[in-house]
This record gives C-alpha cells, sequence and structure tokens, in this order.
C-alpha cells in the first residue's frame, strides 16, 4: 500500500493536539467550508491559525465558487477547489457523477490532513472522510461518538461564529493569532469603486436591501423611507448594493424615491465585483444591511455599519468585535429562528416588521455623526500584486 493509504489511529480522537500526534508535519492539508460569505470571514481566525502552525504546508479550501477569488486573495490559504455539492449540504446543487469524479480527484491529491470545518458534521463528516486523507478531523454533535475521525470537537452551540471554527483550529493545536477577521482589497478594487462613484457627491450612504432568507430581508418599502429620510437630513448620495440575482429587491429603493431624490441615487446592483464591493463599502459613511454577507465585509473593513437584524442569532452574526457598528433588532420569543428561511412564522414575522424606519435611522444617524468620515485607503494598501500568494492585505481604511 501506498504510504498515504495505510491505516493509522492517533489514539484518543477527543483528545487535543492531533497535529502534535501526526508522525510528521502535514504537507498537505484539505479544509471544507463550502458557506457564504459572512461563514467564510468568520472562518478567517481559524486559516490564519493553521497557517501559523503549518508555515510548509500546502492548504486547499474546498468552497463555493463564488468564494474562489476571495480564497485565492488569502495569505492563509493556497488553493480554492470548488465544492461540487453533496447530499444533505444544501449550499451546492448535488449531482451524483460530478460528486463521484470529484472524490476520485481529491483521494488522488492523497491529503495528509482534511479538516470539516463546516458545521456539526451530521453530513459534511462522511464527505470529508470520503476526501482520503491521512487523518480526518472535524466537528460532531454534543453527545455522540467520534465515527471514524482521528480528531472530534464536538461542535459549540453558543457564541459568535468567529470562535468555532477557531476553537477547532486551537482544539488540533494551532494557537489562535486573533480573532480579526480580514478582507483583502488590492489598489485595482480600489481604483475600480472611485470609477463607479465617481462624482457621488458625499456623504455616501450605502443600502443593501437584499438577503439570501426571507427572514432577513427587512421590507424593502422601509429601506426606501430610510434612504430618503437620510438624503434629507444628510445630503449626499444613496449608493444601493446588491448581487444581479437579487436585483428586483435592490432595486424596490431607488424606484420608491420621490423624483426629487431619485437623481441622488448611484445604483450599483450587479456592477461590482466581490472585492469591488468591499471597495466600495470601504467608502461609505455608513452601511445598512440587512445580516448578510456585505455586512461581515464591512465588519472586516472597520467599515461603519448598521445591520438590521430579523430571524437569525445577533450573537452568533454580529459584529465579531468593537467598532462603528449597531445592530438594530427587536426581541421576539422565536430567535434564533433556527434552519432559516421560516416559512410558518407564528409570530407574523414581528422580528423584522416591529423594526421601525426611525429605529433604523437613529442608528444610521448616529453611525454617520461619529464615524462617517472616508479619508482613502489606509497607508498599509499594498502595491500591485505580482503573485496574489505573496499580496498582503489592505486593512480598514483611514477615517
Amino acid at each position: 500500500m501506498e504510504p498515504s493509504t495505510i491505516p493509522t489511529t492517533y489514539d484518543d480522537p477527543f483528545a487535543p493536539g492531533l497535529l502534535r500526534r501526526l508522525s510528521a508535519p502535514p504537507r498537505k492539508v484539505a479544509l471544507l467550508r463550502a458557506a457564504r460569505i459572512g461563514d467564510f470571514l468568520c472562518a478567517v481566525p481559524a486559516f490564519r491559525a493553521l497557517r501559523a502552525a503549518l508555515p510548509a504546508a500546502e492548504i486547499a479550501i474546498i468552497t463555493l465558487p463564488l468564494l474562489r477569488e476571495l480564497a485565492l486573495r488569502s495569505p492563509y490559504l493556497d488553493r480554492a477547489i470548488p465544492f461540487p455539492g453533496f447530499p444533505g449540504i444544501a449550499e451546492q446543487f448535488f449531482d451524483a457523477r460530478r460528486c463521484v469524479g470529484f472524490l476520485c480527484e481529491m483521494q488522488a491529491e492523497r491529503f495528509d490532513l482534511a479538516i470539516q470545518m463546516q458545521g456539526s458534521g451530521v453530513n459534511s463528516n462522511p464527505f470529508t472522510l470520503l476526501l482520503g486523507a491521512r487523518a480526518t478531523a472535524g466537528f460532531i454533535r454534543p453527545g455522540e461518538g467520534p465515527g471514524r475521525l482521528d480528531a472530534a470537537l464536538p461542535y459549540p452551540e453558543h457564541g459568535h461564529e468567529v470562535a468555532r471554527p477557531l476553537a477547532l483550529a486551537e482544539f488540533l493545536g494551532a494557537p489562535a493569532r486573533g480573532a480579526e477577521t480580514e478582507f483583502p482589497l488590492w489598489p485595482a478594487d480600489h481604483a475600480a469603486a472611485e470609477t463607479l462613484l465617481r462624482d457621488a457627491a458625499p456623504p455616501l450612504i450605502g443600502l443593501h436591501p437584499s438577503a439570501r432568507d426571507a427572514a432577513r430581508r427587512w421590507p424593502p418599502e422601509r429601506f426606501a423611507a430610510l434612504g430618503a429620510a437620510l438624503l434629507r437630513r444628510h445630503g449626499g448620495t444613496l449608493v444601493l448594493l446588491g448581487d444581479a440575482d437579487a436585483a428586483a429587491t435592490a432595486h424596490a429603493p431607488h424606484a420608491a424615491l420621490p423624483a426629487d431624490l431619485a437623481r441622488h441615487c448611484r445604483d450599483l446592483t450587479g456592477a461590482t465585483t466581490l472585492p469591488v464591493l468591499g471597495a466600495v463599502i470601504a467608502r461609505l459613511a455608513v452601511l445598512v444591511t440587512n445580516d448578510s454577507g456585505p455586512a461581515h465585509i464591512a465588519y472586516a473593513l472597520g467599515a461603519p455599519t448598521v445591520t438590521i437584524f430579523g430571524g437569525s442569532n445577533p450573537e452568533a452574526y454580529g459584529p465579531p468585535c468593537a467598532g462603528p457598528f449597531r445592530v438594530v433588532l427587536r426581541d421576539v420569543p422565536c430567535r434564533p429562528a433556527g434552519p432559516l428561511p421560516c416559512s410558518v412564522c407564528a409570530y407574523d414575522h414581528r422580528c423584522l416588521t416591529d423594526v421601525a424606519v426611525a429605529d433604523v435611522l437613529a442608528a444610521a444617524d448616529e453611525v454617520i455623526s461619529t464615524h462617517g468620515a472616508y479619508a482613502g485607503p489606509a497607508p498599509r494598501t499594498p502595491p500591485d500584486p505580482i503573485s496574489p500568494h505573496t499580496e498582503g492585505a489592505c486593512h480598514a481604511p483611514a477615517r
């Protein structure tokens, strides 16, 4: 048998420090984190810890195709492998033949270590084990056995999402290197954002009315009323953000604006790549958004942000650290709402409908008055990259 296929055991799967128990430092590592933007960014501190613990390893991440560019910009990751879909993991359409071919390719890679950072492991641990790595680690549901995992950590049921994958990295023997998230920006991203926002009068007031789940979407007509109120109070330009798939929701506030204010709106829905979206957010006096990917981009960049929470859990997905951030929500008995979206709501979606325009307006006013002056990219913005893997991150812009 080839060395990487020899069955091995690593003592107690519940004992911390698997990296120290391996016969040699892993040369090839596969991470599974096939989740959306916010979940990916929340795992950055775990990526950073693993890279510091395994400086010579090739670390590949299996993630959604839409996150490939973001993954390749990370100084902690070497490769991005598109997730092919798998039964029970709803983030990507499952095609059985494609998945079988993918797993054969992954087994031929002969990974030394595969780490499941997807969730509790009910469906993701079988997928990770099928990668055929010499050792496999991941989360399990509290109270359950490790199964075939060589290292198993009960999934933390409380706390911020940043803490979960970071706890797994520490359990494996990779000490934390801070809990800050990062969103790398390059000079070309800033240049594209400047072009999109050319001649837009400040302050730039961003609205992101979209969200993948209906239980996270504040009504579009309230975003429109909020945008009109902010323009009347502060002047400037309303900047609408969203991807092309959510065009109907994202365009709605523009269409609902009074004629005298509509000409002060810059609609960038579907007009940005993910990195350029970050560069636009970095220039805003405030971003008002549902709990969605752009909120997490803003947290990583330190951009002034007001986040409206519906059925999701602010303890897990709110701002991960102190900053120019405000959360607006209404207490309801059903939060967190469990698996989203809420197809039937016993409380008539009061988590969203009870959030008044006046509440969000007050939070946005406070953020703009305290933090909303963009002063250009931070001095540490790197030069144009020769190689993505030698490029550093652009941290929060100077304010």
